[in-house]
Order: C-alpha cells, then sequence, then structure tokens
C-alpha cells in the first residue's frame, strides 16, 4: 500500500539510551531508547515512549516502539510500532515502520482501525528524532 494522507508531523528528543543485554543477540547490539516530543496536525499530542532496537551485522536495524500520546484535549492514544532503520552515516539513521494507535476517546477511535505508516530520521550526534505519520492508501 503506497503512502497516502500526512496525518501528524512528530518532533522529538532522545532522553536516554539503554544498552540490553547481549542474551540471543548473534551479532550487532540491542539497546532502548527513550524519547519526548510532540506531534502536530490530525492528532497533536505529546508523547513520551520507548523503543527497542536490535542492530544487526550489516548496520541495519529492527526497532520496536511503544509509547503514550496524550492530546491537546487529554485523551491517551496508545501507539505501537515497528519496522527497520538503515544508517546514514555520522550517527544518523533512517527509519520506516507500521504504527498501531488504540483509543477509547469517541474522537480518535478511527485510528485504532487506521493503518498508518511513519517515516523518518535520527541523528545520535544531536538526539533529534522527527518525521511524519501516513494514512496508507
Amino acid at each position: 500500500m503506497p503512502l497516502g494522507e500526512l496525518i501528524c508531523d512528530y518532533k522529538g528528543t532522545i532522553t536516554s539510551v539503554k544498552i540490553l543485554p547481549f542474551d540471543g543477540a548473534e551479532f550487532g547490539v540491542k539497546y532502548e531508547v527513550t524519547q519526548v516530543g510532540v506531534s502536530t496536525g490530525k492528532f497533536a499530542s505529546s508523547a513520551v515512549g520507548s523503543n527497542y532496537v536490535q542492530v544487526h551485522e550489516d548496520g541495519t536495524s529492527t526497532t520496536k516502539y511503544y509509547g503514550v500520546w496524550t492530546t491537546e484535549d487529554g485523551e491517551p492514544i496508545m501507539v505501537e510500532s515497528g519496522g527497520m532503520s538503515v544508517p546514514l552515516g555520522g550517527g544518523r539513521v533512517r527509519f520506516a515502520t507500521t504504527v498501531k494507535c488504540r483509543s477509547r476517546a469517541e474522537k480518535y477511535e478511527w485510528l485504532t482501525s487506521t493503518p498508518i505508516g511513519f517515516e523518518g530520521e535520527g541523528d545520535f550526534n544531536t538526539m533529534d528524532v522527527s518525521g511524519q505519520l501516513y494514512l496508507w492508501d
């Protein structure tokens, strides 16, 4: 499915990086990245979450994110995503994930059944993360 309508922009800051135990990691490193951020657009919110990353021998990584995004009107949206990233050099990565949202608020229940794609970049030098969430057509 191609990416469709842009539904929000995300800008975040990495607040911590934790190396995880090497158990089960054949090659590469596992780590947890915690971040805070804001989204603007169809569901403007403040966000906090953790990203669990497995770096592979070729430099690519698989990633799984769990977060709570609180909308401007105080409604929590549970956000879960997974995908992969590729290194760009100089501590930067580009990533693409699929996103699943859950909300009990009637105003945001459309997110629960909507396929969403997230594309963005992260920079471990500046600790900045940014990206866009799109509906899938």
